[in-house]
């Protein structure tokens, strides 16, 4: 009987059943427990989703068994993970500790384009037991936060200050990246001040949830978490990738770090700065579209000391 699927399922189907009233009727714990045994039983994409919405109500954390019993958490690799905003020197972030590591590189990621970088289940599986370095533009969902506790994943949130993010976004989507968004039809035939208008009312609000949801996670202390700034880090980049190892639990010298970033930015294709520098945004944007961009800490308050400029005008 174990080896009839058709039996497991509906046995595992029993508990899902059980655990959806539970959760129906607030006793969060309980249906933790019935979504574990069904997926115990016979795993399904069902059994995922209402284990996620327990584990949200109840405040509990994953385990690695919730996802893979094939491994303990003790044969865990280490995953150093850059959740980032766009246009962070998050690339130049990554591939530098590749290089002082020597890691893999691991995108966990179902697809791009215009999805958002969800943590993908699958993959992360495949790599547990590697050493990796993951680089992904992804908010602190629950799903997000449910895997990396399972798998012992600590992120490094990259932030930057969102006046220079909107200039930053407009070079890149004016370069070709605005093929991968939705409003790739219409973009080139737009004027400048359009198209930054477009980035503050479409695109910008994703930055302050970002933010918002990391520093949740942190308070709520689902997830520890290392605070990093595009401008600490283009300021002293040894000094910011020191702190970053030290937060892994890793070492290295500074001169070999400073070695490994003459290294890397003497691979061009590796950096994707930009322009490298602060302080675009307080001339680019003008005074309405900076009022405009500032008026969104209203609904997101815990945000603004982290990516708005303190000199805005």
């Amino acid at each position: 009987m174990a080896e009839d699927s058709t039996f497991l399922r509906k046995f595992a189907g029993a508990f899902q059943s059980l655990g959806i009233v539970f959760f129906q009727n607030s006793l969060n714990e309980e249906s933790v427990l019935c979504c574990r045994k069904a997926i115990s039983v016979y795993p399904s994409p069902g059994s995922y989703v209402n284990l996620t919405n327990s584990l949200s109500a109840t405040g509990l954390r994953a385990k690695l068994s919730d996802f893979m019993i094939e491994i303990t958490p003790e044969q865990l690799g280490r995953h150093l993970f850059i959740a980032c905003v766009p246009k962070s020197a998050s690339t130049f972030l990554k591939n530098l500790l590749l290089n002082v590591t020597g890691y893999r590189d691991l995108f966990t990621v179902y697809a791009a384009g215009q999805s958002e970088h969800e943590i993908y289940l699958p993959t992360l599986r495949e790599s547990a037991e590697l050493d990796t370095v993951t680089q992904q533009h992804c908010r602190a969902s629950d799903a997000n936060v449910h895997l990396m506790q399972a798998f012992g994943i600590r992120p490094v949130v990259l932030v930057r200050n969102i006046f220079d993010s909107v200039m930053s976004l407009l070079d890149f989507y004016n370069h070709g990246a605005f093929q991968t968004s939705y409003f790739r039809a219409d973009w080139p035939a737009l004027d400048e001040e359009t198209k930054i208008d477009l980035l503050i009312e479409n695109v910008i609000p994703w930055y302050f949830q970002f933010v918002a949801s990391w520093d949740l996670a942190e308070k709520q202390k689902r997830l520890e978490v290392h605070w990093l700034s595009y401008e600490e880090l283009i300021a002293d980049k040894p000094s910011s990738v020191l702190k970053v190892l030290e937060f892994y639990g890793l070492g290295a010298s500074r001169r070999g770090v400073e070695q490994r970033i003459r290294d890397i930015e003497s691979e061009e294709r590796k950096i994707r700065f930009n322009k490298g520098v602060t302080g675009r945004g307080r001339s680019g944007l003008n005074d309405r579209q900076k009022e405009q961009i500032s008026r969104l800490t209203r609904f997101y308050p815990s945000t603004a000391d982290k990516i708005l400029p303190v000199h805005r005008f």
